[in-house]
């Protein structure tokens, strides 16, 4: 799930370093490779490259160039931009593959089946990293891809949720602002007296993203690790997910214009300035503009279920992977490492990027530097839990597509729910097939 500036930005994460002091007379190292290792510091370039995501000449200086060569000043990092979907897979052809590949966890299957990753227990293990310093469900959510005990990519950051809302239609329609804490029922309650047609305006009272923050909200898993086969049939919680997107727009004039566009409420959002409420991803330097065109909006807590109160979204996270034909993976390695402590994570966390690191001190200064969010209810963001990560398997990708196209047809056409599921799972499982057969 790569992160995305305008849309995605998905997914999200990050190790180490002891949780309190990282002092060695607990019998554990320092967590600092630099005073761990004999070996001369040789000046070299590290290759990094975000797949596929961009990120700013100006942010990779700040937050990953920058300190690194003040920790490591013979270790400089030199950053690839993300051109296009094709750009990897020239790279592998090439043998051109970067030192460090940051990268949405989700997609390491993707990686795994190009032999791409690094099993990182070994220097995990050399330099004593702390990996109880992580948040404990990221940490499970990124192990759970080696099926013999492999760490395959450290986490970076979490991708955080908000319920975003226009405080200007509320404001029209006399409504009461949403507060932390709320239902997806109460949500759905507020939408109802927000949803509006005026001559030629229509308004919408609350809009999705994608499917897949509810789906991780309960932890549901896509395929069946021991066969291979569609779940959706078997857990209840996707009948309970289909059934908010349904009871959401069944609301009379607030469904989407079109099919395609079912999930595409962040452009409405942002550009239509047409929706109330919209509870996604962390959507970062676009509420500039409502700031710029004197437009009242703030956040709230992502929307929870009446039973699972204080459970938010899963594992949205990025990973650093260092590939095995990296010729530098010891320099990767501590370069990782500092990117991942607690002084270069703070700082990280106050310009945006959220900690992997279990530390309230540092997660509650989300956000600190930025001009953008200043004055607005910040600790949102933070108020849920993150959810219990659900369990993967390679075809999840495959599975998910189906699931994807069921509830467009569930949503916009007519059949009932069990049909919607039951051809869900069908069609999963013949595309499954399909892939095996590959």
């Amino acid at each position: 799930m790569p992160f995305v500036k305008t849309i995605f930005v998905s997914c999200f994460a990050a190790l180490l370093i002891l949780a309190a002091t990282g002092c060695s007379s607990s019998g554990k190292g320092t967590n600092d490779p630099s005073v761990q290792t004999n070996e001369a510091a040789k000046p070299v370039t590290l290759t990094m490259y975000f797949k596929c995501f961009a990120v700013s000449d100006d942010d990779f200086a700040r937050d990953f160039a920058g300190p690194v060569s003040r920790k490591y000043p013979h270790i400089t990092l030199q950053k690839i931009d993300c051109t296009d979907a094709n750009q990897f897979n020239q790279m592998i052809v090439a043998k051109e593959l970067p030192d460090i590949i940051d990268d949405g966890i989700t997609n390491m299957p993707i990686l795994l089946d190009m032999d791409v990753p690094t099993d990182l227990n070994e220097l995990v293990r050399k330099y004593e990293f702390d990996l109880g310093a992580i948040t404990p469900q990221i940490l499970q959510f990124f192990k759970q891809f080696g099926q013999n005990g492999e760490l395959y990519s450290l986490p970076r950051t979490q991708n955080v949720f908000a319920t975003y809302y226009n405080k200007d239609l509320f404001d029209k329609f006399g409504v009461a602002y949403p507060v932390d804490g709320m239902t997806w029922d109460q949500y759905i309650e507020l939408a109802k007296r927000l949803t509006v047609v005026e001559r030629d305006s229509r308004y919408y009272g609350l809009q999705m993203g994608y499917f897949n923050r509810l789906q991780t909200q309960l932890s549901l898993p896509f395929t069946d690790p021991a066969t291979g086969k569609a779940l959706i049939q078997q857990h209840e919680g996707w009948r309970s997910m289909f059934s908010v997107f349904q009871t959401i727009f069944s609301i009379p004039n607030n469904r989407p214009p079109a099919a395609g566009v079912l999930y595409h409420g962040l452009n409405r959002f942002t550009k239509d300035r047409n929706v109330a409420i919209l509870p996604d991803i962390f959507i970062g330097q676009a509420m500039d503009q409502f700031n710029k065109e004197g437009i009242g909006w703030d956040i709230a807590s992502f929307p929870v279920f009446a039973d699972k109160p204080k459970t938010g979204i899963g594992v949205f996270a990025n990973g650093f992977v260092i590939p095995k034909t990296s010729k530098h993976k010891e320099e990767a390695f501590q370069a990782i490492a500092h990117l991942l402590s607690p002084e270069v994570q703070a700082e990280a966390t106050r310009n945006g990027n959220m900690t992997v690191l279990d530390r309230k001190d540092i997660k509650q200064n989300f956000l600190a530097n930025s001009a953008v969010y200043r004055g607005k209810n910040i600790p949102a963001f933070y108020y849920n839990n993150v959810a219990e990560p659900y369990i993967t398997t390679k075809y999840d990708l495959v599975a998910s597509n189906a699931y994807t196209e069921a509830l467009r047809q569930f949503i916009f056409g007519s059949k009932d729910l069990n049909t919607v599921l039951r051809e869900a799972e069908e069609a999963a499982n013949k595309a499954i097939a399909s892939e095996r057969a590959k």
